[in-house]
């Protein structure tokens, strides 16, 4: 029999006081599971206070165990969490969100894989570890002494093996576990390799290609055993080297652990994008200094960066962050970390077309390859404790395995069709846009006699033409001249043929005279060529018009060079013209060159840009239309497709076994894929992760459904709902403790379109444009991009919308969103009265940390952006994005180690096909489609859960905690119902399936169970720790609800101003009050920043002043002063405080805590509070009519906690004589307890 205890408390608020009024205890007995059960009522949806629906009981409880330690030196109140919750109304009311309709839906109930571990921190660690060994302990026990290499290289086919001190022989693959490895290949002959060199603690190795060794035939790969053995193998960029070894073609994973060293320094030491420009010029000028012989210093370094006119606005001297990070490249990487300077000359000699130059530069060649993998080894010894120090949870590591194992399956024939398709298209509409263009240039140059000329002078687009002849010359004997060029034709067409032997003029859709042949107005004025660009004419009475629709003057000379070119031909034709440029799509300081490109296409639709000709358009849409492939047809057509048929004994099953149907059409493609290139860690891939949907319009889009699953399997996956949105407002919703508490949260989770509340809508409706365009302000604002962006986005919306609108628009949104600014005497400066300001103030709080780290994996961010290698340049926007989007690569690195062990402990035949920063695919056996579908599900309510409980809110709204949908189909694309019907694919494609997480339930073979006994993850080690947040985000502190909260919630500066002062004056009265003060305060901290002794704190940073342990906290500090003045003249009782050991006994269960708390004060002090929480009744009982607590076992395992929000609608408990009620007046506790009259 186990007794539990639910103490209730109640209370009412006034102006005047709040009061405890009793307190309940309940003694629940259990009996046995033979009685006979009385029927279950629906459980009642569980509703937060501001309308947000949590999940089910059942499920909360396996998720959220409160078992976590508790991080607070003092928990929350039930009164301060009323508090927070009523800031958080009064919030949402501002934005008219507060009451909105809410989705309400039946809770979801079902059993979830067993967590393994307490929390599910510990349970993620377990999972990481199981996903990152044995490789991780290979990493560690890499070796570091590299052996001899040989003196010369056999070049024989296949692998040969080089020991120091025996003779080289032949092997069929590397013997040692652990490689560092590299592939060479002749790119301008074939993909396939050339030579591979691997390196192991013991031997080199070499590996030729027959196609070098005799054989006419290129296509052969490198063995390397990866199917049967464990292993690890190390490169640069590696993710090319593995898509050369044989044993990687096959639907079955391999056993070897690709891992990339340029992936490890991207993460430790890479460049944001916005540092890249600077590093290359100061780089290239440290080569220049270089080559001149001279040693460089930093005052020859700073007047070399003044003399390369790096810029203005940049400091002379030397960066930090230029010392600490470097590009990507090998020889770059090397240089950083190792102080090794690489001579990349003879890479430039696998450049050759005929395979006899490798042939007699052999050895030299080796050698160079040999040299790139002993500088990887030396890298890689640099940057794996680099890695691990920015790295350091096992998931981190973990998720890089499946990610850097992607595999693309195809119809090898199909790809072949698809190719010679959709380059056949474009080749037939360029050329049909080129006749169309030759038709009209030969119609003009008919204009040429001279009784044309006349009309050509009146004409403002052929007038622009050079119309200038050279004469046919003659002999003596009136001969025309051999080999002229087109006499007696202007020298504009002449211009067309740029050698003597064309026939037909030379002309595209890019030629710079194309917008004169389809005659282009702008505005209804003719397009005009200039030295700016583009512009166009307009009456100078007409200037003060164009101004207010934006539009910049040419400079003077342009104009009057116009005017006076102009008036020559046609006199009196531009006396009283101006010229206005017309805008490019990046900005006015951009000269707009072209205009017809895709840019300039919405335009035309608007009637700004219109064409006296009728062939324009079409010209234009048609050229829009080859735009894609024009753009990637080279790295498409470049894939490395290999086909089943060149290698039978490959491309076997994810079992293992055979494939025989449809094997000979069955072609692989393995990405190249960088699985950690950029500095938020984000993948990337120059084809597959760029590619764009099909569109009908767009030649070659439908590249995507290319990858086809073979027969018997299907692609499972789903796309994060919003993902980067979502961990931007729970990092909002977290300093008010529960979700969609801030508005952005709100509207996160429970907008509506049909409402009007979502995020978008929202912000479209303030910016006077579509939804889809306000998704564009919304991602750039939460990634860091300011007002300017914003202003810049409206005028490529809308070009003709004035600079001063366009400011005020953006000004506008700011305001709204981000709020105002102010520049306080205490704090640096903050946001205040937007629906993001608390977002932004967090964000840029963890931006300015000395080393910002994500909130639930706690990855760091790159030296190169941390504080103390930045100067002036603060990069504050790449360090605000870093914080959104790594926080959203964590969440796909725990997807993948959660999807990493179920897929191993209920054996799916499923594996990793790609990820596309928030899609997610897996190419699966059609009998396991639904239950990976259903591992899916389960492995995001475990990411979405950790992430609240490491942004400590233990709950989870129900409508993000499952993916809104499960897509299964037989080819990759965005979503299973689209046709992909595009001018190269014109027949619709079958849709695929879309289920959802109540139909995935109702399928009986979508249950995940049986797991396998022999996986256990028990044994790897797991331990608490305490969360990111946690470290600078006191949220319950309470000056920071009194004060610093609601100061960001303010709408007006008085208002914010006025609670500054009151905070000052509160802690002047403080310092006053006491007699002795050695406590670094409030006024010690103001008067070091007028001394610059001190810099001004973050208002999200609670910390303000010292230590922890120095903190000015009113709360901790006037404690003692109001004891000592209560004391005055009251009798002395008998101190009936708890023990410290009976409190540390149960410390962090809230309920003993509130209970022990309201024991040890008087009955005025106790706070007022209303939450339902569990205690073990027997065990209270006992502790408290006893001195000695109940063993820490005993205690531990009785308690259980409920979620810290309060939960409503809980099980109703029936009065049927089996429950034992005892009211307790709190007033007269002491005696009751005394007289043990509590049974």
């Amino acid at each position: 029999m186990s007794s539990r205890v639910r103490i209730n408390y109640f209370y009412h608020t006034s102006a005047s006081s709040i009061s405890l009024r009793c307190c309940r205890l309940y003694r629940h007995r259990s009996y046995s599971v033979t009685t006979k059960p009385k029927a279950v009522l629906p459980e009642e949806p569980t509703i937060n206070p501001v309308g947000i629906q949590y999940l089910s009981r059942n499920l909360h409880k396996q998720l959220f165990t409160g078992k976590i330690p508790s991080h607070n030196e003092e928990s929350i109140t039930p009164e301060e969490r009323a508090g927070l919750v009523d800031l958080s109304k009064r919030f949402l009311k501002t934005y008219h969100l507060f009451g909105k309709k809410t989705s309400i839906s039946e809770p979801l109930s079902m059993e979830l894989p067993k967590l393994q571990g307490d929390s599910l921190d510990e349970h993620f660690q377990r999972l990481g570890h199981f996903a990152s060994e044995p490789y991780r302990s290979m990493c560690h026990a890499k070796f570091t002494k590299i052996v001899e290499r040989p003196k010369k290289w056999i070049r024989c086919e296949g692998w040969m093996r080089y020991e120091p001190g025996r003779k080289p022989e032949q092997v069929p693959w590397p013997l040692e576990d652990t490689l560092v490895f590299d592939v060479e290949t002749l790119y301008k002959i074939s993909q396939y390799p050339t030579l591979a060199v691997a390196l192991s603690y013991k031997a080199w190795y070499l590996w030729c290609s027959p196609f070098i060794c005799g054989s006419d035939s290129f296509e052969h790969l490198i063995p390397m055993n990866t199917q049967e053995r464990t292993g690890l193998v190390i490169g640069h960029n590696v993710g090319y080297d593995r898509a050369r070894v044989l044993e990687e073609y096959n639907l079955r994973p391999s056993k070897t652990f690709f891992l990339d060293t340029q992936s490890l320094h991207v993460a430790s030491s890479g460049l944001c994008s916005r540092q890249r420009p600077k590093f290359l010029k100061t780089h290239n000028v440290k080569k220049q200094i270089a080559v001149d012989g001279d040693e460089i210093e930093n005052d020859q370094l700073s007047s070399a960066l003044l003399n390369a006119d790096v810029g203005a606005d940049q400091e002379l001297e030397e960066d930090p962050w230029l010392k600490v990070s470097a590009m990507n490249s090998l020889r770059d990487v090397a240089l950083l970390h190792c102080g090794i300077h690489m001579n990349k000359d003879p890479r430039d000699r696998f450049a050759t077309t005929d395979k006899n130059d490798v042939i007699r530069d052999f050895q030299n060649l080796v050698d160079y390859c040999a040299t790139d993998v002993d500088t990887t080894s030396r890298v890689f010894d640099k940057v794996w404790p680099l890695f691990l120090q920015k790295c350091p949870h096992p998931v981190s590591f973990g998720a890089l395995r499946s990610l850097s194992s992607c595999i693309l399956p195809t119809c090898y024939n199909e790809w072949e069709n698809y190719l010679s398709r959709s380059e056949g298209i474009y080749h037939k509409s360029k050329q049909s846009i080129e006749d169309k263009i030759v038709e009209i240039v030969e119609n003009t140059v008919r204009m040429k006699d001279e009784i044309k000329l006349k009309e050509i002078c009146k004409d403002p687009w052929l007038r622009q033409l050079d119309w200038t002849t050279k004469p046919l010359k003659l002999t003596k004997k009136g001969i025309p001249v051999k080999n002229q060029k087109l006499p007696g034709y202007p020298e504009w067409y002449r211009s067309l043929f740029p050698s003597k032997t064309e026939t037909r003029p030379q002309v595209s859709i890019k030629s710079r005279n194309i917008p004169i042949f389809f005659k282009l107005s702008w505005e209804g004025y003719p397009t005009i060529w200039t030295n700016c660009g583009w512009c166009f004419p307009s009456p100078a009475n007409l200037v003060d018009k164009f101004k207010s629709k934006n539009y910049k003057l040419a400079d003077e000379h342009i104009i009057e060079r116009y005017r006076s070119e102009t008036n020559e031909v046609c006199p009196g034709a531009a006396d009283s013209q101006v010229l206005f440029r017309i805008p490019h799509p990046n900005g006015p300081q951009f000269d707009c060159t072209t205009l017809l490109s895709k840019p300039y296409l919405h335009y035309f639709e608007k009637g700004i840009l219109t064409s006296g000709s009728e062939f324009a358009r079409e010209a234009l849409h048609m050229n829009s239309s080859g735009s894609y492939w024009m753009a990637a047809r080279e790295r498409i057509i470049n894939q490395f497709n290999v086909p089943a048929s060149k290698f039978p004994d490959q491309f076997n099953s994810l079992d293992g076994s055979s494939q025989t149907a449809s094997k000979d059409d069955l072609g692989i493609i393995l990405p190249g894929i960088v699985p950690m290139g950029t500095v938020t860690r984000r993948a990337v891939e120059n084809t597959w992760l760029t590619a764009s949907n099909a569109k009908e319009n767009r030649i070659g889009s439908e590249l995507k459904t290319q990858v086809k699953a073979p027969k018997g399997y299907s692609f499972v996956g789903a796309d994060v709902d919003s993902e980067e949105l979502w961990i931007a407002s729970l990092v909002s919703d977290s300093v008010f403790n529960i979700h969609g508490g801030t508005a952005i949260g709100w509207m996160c989770l429970e907008g509506s379109k049909n409402e009007g509340t979502d995020l978008h809508t929202k912000t479209a409706q303030i910016l006077g444009c579509n939804r889809n365009e306000a998704k564009i302000f919304n991602y750039g604002r939460i990634y860091g991009a300011g007002v300017k962006f914003a202003t810049q986005l409206l005028k490529k919306f809308n070009p003709s919308l004035p600079d001063e609108d366009a400011q005020s628009i953006a000004n506008q949104l700011y305001e709204n969103t981000k709020g105002k600014i102010q520049r306080s005497k205490i704090f640096k400066k903050f946001w205040f009265g937007g629906s993001e300001s608390i977002l932004f103030n967090k964000l840029e709080s963890i931006a300015e940390q000395d080393e910002p780290r994500t909130p639930v994996l706690g990855c760091g961010i790159t030296f190169s952006l941390m504080k103390r290698n930045l100067r002036s340049n603060t990069f504050l926007p790449s360090r605000i994005n870093w914080t959104i989007q790594s926080s959203g690569v964590d969440y796909l690195h725990l997807l993948c180690c959660s999807m990493n062990y179920l897929i191993e402990t209920y054996h799916i035949k499923a594996r990793l096909c790609i990820s596309i920063h928030d899609e997610i695919r897996f190419l699966v056996a059609d009998e396991d489609k639904y239950r990976a579908s259903m591992a899916l599900q389960v492995s995001n309510i475990w990411t979405r859960a950790i992430f609240c409980e490491q942004l400590g809110i233990n709950d989870l709204p129900q409508n993000c905690a499952f993916f809104s949908a499960v897509d299964i189909d037989k080819l990759l694309r965005k979503e299973v119902d689209m046709n992909c019907i595009t001018p190269s694919n014109p027949n619709p494609i079958p849709h695929g399936e879309s289920i959802d997480m109540r139909t995935l339930l109702e399928k009986p073979n979508a249950m995940l169970n049986n797991p396998d006994p022999t996986i256990d993850v028990s044994h790897f080690p797991a331990s608490y720790r305490e969360p990111v947040f946690s470290k600078y985000n006191k949220a319950y502190n309470k000056q920071y609800r009194k004060y610093l909260l609601k100061m960001q919630l303010q709408n007006a500066k008085w208002k914010v101003d006025d609670l500054e002062k009151a905070y000052l004056q509160e802690a002047q009265e403080y310092v006053l009050r006491r007699k002795t003060d050695t406590t670094y305060g409030l006024l010690d901290y103001l008067k070091d920043i007028k001394q610059n002794k001190n810099k001004k704190k973050s208002i999200m940073d609670t910390t303000m002043f010292g230590t922890d342990d120095q903190m000015f906290t009113l709360e901790q500090q006037n404690a003692p002063v109001t004891k000592k003045t209560e004391d005055v003249g009251r009798p002395q009782k008998k101190d009936f405080k708890t023990s410290s050991k009976r409190k540390a006994l149960y410390r962090g269960n809230k309920a003993f805590e509130a209970f022990y708390s309201s024991m040890d004060k008087p009955p005025e002090q106790v706070p007022s509070a209303n939450q339902s929480l569990h205690v073990p009744i027997d065990d209270v009982v006992l502790d408290l009519l006893r001195d000695t607590p109940k063993p820490l076992k005993r205690a531990k395992g009785s308690i259980n906690r409920t979620a810290s929000t309060k939960r409503t609608g809980p099980a109703k408990e029936k009065d049927n004589g089996k429950h034992k009620k005892i009211s307790i007046n709190l007033n007269d506790r002491h005696e009751r307890f005394s007289q043990g009259k509590l049974h």
